[in-house]
């Protein structure tokens, strides 16, 4: 009786471990935005892989303007340029929270966007003339709201998204940005999500790079 209990809390321990580790995983993969205005078409590429994130920006050719490696669990970031094979580690301050002055409306809208259903949260900020609607996916992105936390505390905010407020798992599939009297200012949508194992070469910093405090 005794080698059936042991046997039997050894398969609950087993069952719950294993419940564990599906619930804490957490997306891995690739992320894929384009940003649009009346003058271009930009893109955001976003990969991640474990606590690491990389961020990559190319402009209308699409060459790449700005490449940041993210370390979520160690805070650090680092700013990359591959035209001139430098690095800079960027500073980050102390938290402070600044949505004071802004105003979050989690609506009851919402509409598919991808094969996603989407709630709309609108954030208003009067002082910059600016409504922005991000349409919502809840899911495994546990990331974005570490990874934006993290970069407004640096010299490169990633500003398109900077009014989100808290945003858990949620990750925005529709950034729509008006000034308050409704005119359309820019729109950021994600047109591709990739569940992958990104090569850990895209996180780490090619060796002949040299650290510089300044890369302009």
């Amino acid at each position: 009786m005794r080698n059936r209990y042991s046997l039997f809390l050894v398969l609950i321990i087993i069952f719950l471990s294993s419940l564990s580790t599906v619930c804490a995983r957490t997306f891995e993969g690739s992320i894929n935005f384009v940003r649009e205005t009346v003058f271009d078409t930009t893109r955001i590429n976003i990969y991640v892989k474990d606590s690491m994130v990389r961020v990559d920006e190319r402009d209308t050719k699409n060459r790449l303007v700005s490449s940041h490696i993210v370390n979520l669990d160690k805070e650090e970031v680092y700013a990359l340029s591959y035209s001139k094979e430098l690095y800079k580690k960027l500073l980050v301050s102390s938290y402070s929270n600044d949505n004071g002055r802004i105003s979050v409306k989690k609506t009851q809208n919402s509409k598919e966007i991808n094969g996603h259903t989407c709630s709309q949260w609108r954030v208003r900020d009067e002082r910059m003339n600016t409504e922005v609607a991000y349409w919502m996916c809840d899911g495994e992105f546990e990331f974005f709201s570490k990874l934006l936390n993290l970069l407004r505390r640096t010299e490169y905010s990633l500003a398109i998204f900077g009014a989100i407020p808290e945003v858990g798992g949620f990750i925005p599939m529709l950034t729509e940005e008006r000034t308050l009297l409704r005119k359309e200012k820019l729109k950021i949508r994600i047109v591709d999500i990739e569940y992958n194992n990104p090569s850990s070469s895209l996180f780490g910093i090619p060796s002949h790079f040299k650290s510089v405090n300044r890369l302009s």
